[in-house]
């Protein structure tokens, strides 16, 4: 078979069909950081420089599908979320909610607020698009993002969102409904849009739907707002981009729900993709259970293996992998979530060997 580019191999697999090899798929705003040669002072304000780094990231470690980010706050910052940006780090200084008074106003007077109105989501835009025109045709990437009821805890915290959904779950569910929905969708629309004739997949994040994270008695409200904000978000991209997308998934917990979401989501899902070695739930289990209904994206523990482990550590991670996977459903190579600063070069370029060693059709 002659050699595929990497985005004809993440394609070939999600239609199910058998590519030369099996996609490579990882990400990391840190190490594209460190591949940009400025500080996050600079690259979190300059398009060609994010674009750079994730350009520089996917030809070093030759990945078939990577992801142009650089934080998880740029499109809240019209609603007042502030970051603090030190050389290497972004990370929150004030979201909507007080860490100690509780508030059922934060959510019942909450309002709209376009999320492409501040500087850094225009820079995050014109950063894909440089991408995209650059490398599309080569590289698969997986914008999107999480669905309403995350991005509405990214909003106001957290960690302040979970203590609100018991003290005042209404007033949560009903922003949710009345603002995140809306909010959400037109995030999804704004970040894939500049992808145009080369966007391969709609990536959604199920964050809130890991086996720990919200009470138990809420699960079903959030999976039906969370199908509602895909559903809506799946038919207006396909407007947009005049065809179907698939739909690829982000389980980046230690206790993905996988069985409670297929049963919820059916059909409108193409893909799993999952932190295994790492999360509770066996490969195994999720290739005897879904290889049949799902293209299936795991393999690679990011957090021990890739990042504290040997390049023999590695190799023998990935030929684990492929024994479990092979022939049994469409497979990809993939980290359970975004690579960590300080993960080492040699491991990184192992995986590569590895994937060609045990992956190759």
């Amino acid at each position: 078979m002659a050699e595929m580019t990497g985005t004809d191999r993440f394609l070939c697999y999600l239609r199910g069909e058998t590519p030369d090899k099996v996609p490579l798929l990882h990400w990391s705003v840190d190490l594209a950081l460190a591949l940009s040669g400025v500080s996050m002072r600079q690259f979190a304000f300059d398009p060609d420089k994010i674009a750079l780094g994730h350009i520089r990231y996917v030809q070093k470690y030759k990945t078939d599908v990577c992801v142009v980010n650089s934080d998880l706050w740029w499109a809240l910052e019209p609603y007042g979320v502030e970051v603090y940006i030190t050389d290497s780090l972004i990370y929150p200084k004030k979201t909507l909610a007080d860490r100690t008074r509780p508030d059922p106003k934060v959510y019942e007077e909450l309002e709209y607020r376009d999320p492409f109105a501040g500087e850094r989501a225009r820079v995050l835009a014109k950063a894909s698009e440089i991408v995209a025109d650059e490398i599309g045709d080569k590289v698969a990437f997986r914008q999107g993002g999480y669905g309403p009821v995350s991005n509405l805890a990214l909003l106001v915290g957290v960690k302040e969102a979970l203590r609100d959904l018991i003290l005042f779950p209404e007033a949560v569910f009903a922003a949710v409904e009345r603002v995140m929905l809306d909010w959400t969708v037109d995030y999804y629309l704004g970040s894939l849009a500049p992808w145009k004739d080369r966007l391969t997949n709609i990536n959604y994040g199920f964050a809130s739907l890991d086996k720990d994270l919200a009470p138990p008695e809420f699960k079903e409200e959030i999976a039906r707002l969370e199908l509602e904000g895909l559903q809506r978000i799946k038919e207006r991209v396909r407007k947009m981009a005049g065809r179907d997308i698939p739909v690829t998934t982000h389980f980046c917990g230690p206790r993905p729900d996988l069985d409670f979401v297929t049963g919820k989501f059916g059909d409108t899902l193409d893909e799993l993709q999952f932190w295994w070695p790492g999360s509770d739930y066996p490969l195994e289990e999720a290739v005897s259970k879904f290889g049949d209904r799902y293209a299936i994206a795991a393999g690679i523990d990011h957090t021990r293996t890739l990042l504290l482990g040997s390049p023999a550590e590695v190799d023998a991670m990935v030929q684990s992998s492929m024994d479990i996977a092979r022939d049994r459903c469409s497979f990809a190579l993939s980290s359970g979530c975004e690579l960590g600063i300080g993960t080492p070069e040699g491991n990184l370029l192992a995986l590569v060997e590895a994937r060609d060693k045990y992956g190759t059709y």
